[in-house]
């Protein structure tokens, strides 16, 4: 397992620490260090995508690219290794979407060999904090 740190302190003695295992690619580490070489304080939206949960992630993933059409957790777990360079279980995904479906987010069809999925409503910020909510109490 790889591990990575970076430790950088800017000009005014701020010093920021990230830490990384696992699979950690050339593009993140590229765009960790592009963070800080930004002047204009841009350093927010970067570091939450680094630390989104994989729940979160999914449903990004969910909000921004499969809204308008059906999907299958295994589509859904394509899409989650090519846009974040991660590995994700299949069980993981099937359980992040069991969840959101049981919430009432999701529509589904077929059977349990091969579930399709569809959003029902649309989601919205507070949606996503709900559904993320109501996951991490169960």
């Amino acid at each position: 397992m790889k591990k990575l740190k970076i430790e950088i302190c800017d000009g005014n003695g701020d010093q920021v620490t990230i830490a990384m295992s696992g699979s950690v690619s050339k593009e993140r580490i590229l765009q960790i260090i592009s963070l800080f070489d930004n002047k204009d304080d841009r350093r927010t939206p970067v570091i939450n995508n680094i630390t989104k949960t994989a729940m979160n992630k999914s449903l990004d993933l969910i909000k921004s690219q499969l809204s308008k059409s059906w999907f299958t957790s295994k589509e859904l777990s394509l899409m989650y290794r090519e846009q974040y360079h991660e590995s994700i279980k299949p069980s993981t995904i099937s359980t992040y979407l069991t969840r959101i479906y049981n919430n009432g987010y999701l529509e589904r069809n077929g059977n349990r060999s091969c579930w399709q999925y569809r959003v029902v409503t649309t989601i919205s910020p507070k949606s996503v904090e709900k559904i993320v909510e109501d996951f991490n109490q169960k």
